[in-house]
């Protein structure tokens, strides 16, 4: 993932933004201010942070807030920091916290999960097949499991992904697999792939056993440049291309696999 000060040089004016609000727990005054395009700061993943809201524009401005300092202050930073007098501020968070709407927080929910949405919301728009498999790949290489250390990302990702062990058996798959696929594959029954059936483009069947996905774990190396038709149980089929690559503990030992594809459309 790039970092806020990257994305931020793509971004509109901080003023044409609008922003997700953080309060400090320890000192109530102290507000954190990030427009909703860019990523959540590190610092504010720390429980001592709670969401409050969202700041949109024609949205009366919380006292200590402004605007010049906001743009300068995300322009170099991704994030704004101001200070509101306390009793200040509990006048102005009802108004405040009536303005969420894409987010939807309850602001007593702990920061992490707030944190998640808005990182979710950004990832969904802005990540590739490519960046998805390093962020699984790098799961694998820490021990940690693919699917519980970025199961909402890989969630809410716009495009299928799902993930096997090293026998070929599917252990996680997404919502737009499911759509893609047009039915749900048993996780740690069914292997290969959750396609119904496969075929190639001349309209041969393919065993799941070879394909893509088989040969990337079979031979231990990433498979690109295919292109498959996929049969859904209705019997509507659609072209996909995977990017099936295998992934690797810390010791490079073989431990399963990871699998983008990319809806293509209808056969």
């Amino acid at each position: 993932m790039k970092s806020g000060h990257s994305l931020a040089s793509a971004k509109p004016e901080a003023s044409d933004c609008a922003y997700n609000l953080f309060r400090n727990k320890q000192r109530p005054e102290i507000l954190c201010a990030v427009p909703e395009e860019y990523p959540i700061p590190c610092f504010i993943e720390s429980e001592q942070w709670a969401y409050v809201g969202t700041l949109r524009s024609g949205d009366p401005q919380p006292p200590g807030f402004g605007d010049r300092a906001a743009r300068t202050g995300v322009r170099f930073n991704g994030f704004y920091l101001f200070y509101v007098p306390t009793t200040q501020w509990i006048a102005r968070r009802n108004s405040l916290t009536e303005t969420v709407s894409s987010l939807e927080a309850d602001a007593t929910l702990p920061i992490r999960q707030h944190v998640r949405k808005a990182l979710l919301q950004l990832l969904a728009r802005h990540t590739s097949p490519d960046q998805v498999i390093e962020y699984v790949s790098r799961s694998a290489a820490d021990q940690k499991s693919a699917e519980a250390r970025y199961a909402d990302l890989l969630a809410a990702l716009p495009f299928a992904v799902y993930t096997t062990d090293a026998t070929g058996r599917i252990t996680f798959y997404n919502e737009a697999a499911v759509a893609l696929w047009g039915r749900r594959p048993v996780l740690g029954r069914d292997r290969w792939c959750g396609s119904w059936h496969i075929y190639t483009l001349n309209g041969a069947p393919l065993p799941h056993d070879r394909c893509p996905m088989a040969v990337a774990i079979r031979e231990d190396r990433r498979i690109r440049g295919v292109t498959a038709v996929a049969e859904r149980p209705d019997g509507t089929r659609v072209h996909f291309r995977p990017f099936p690559t295998p992934l690797h503990d810390a010791n490079d030992n073989l431990v399963g696999a990871v699998n983008v594809l990319l809806d293509l459309g209808a056969a």
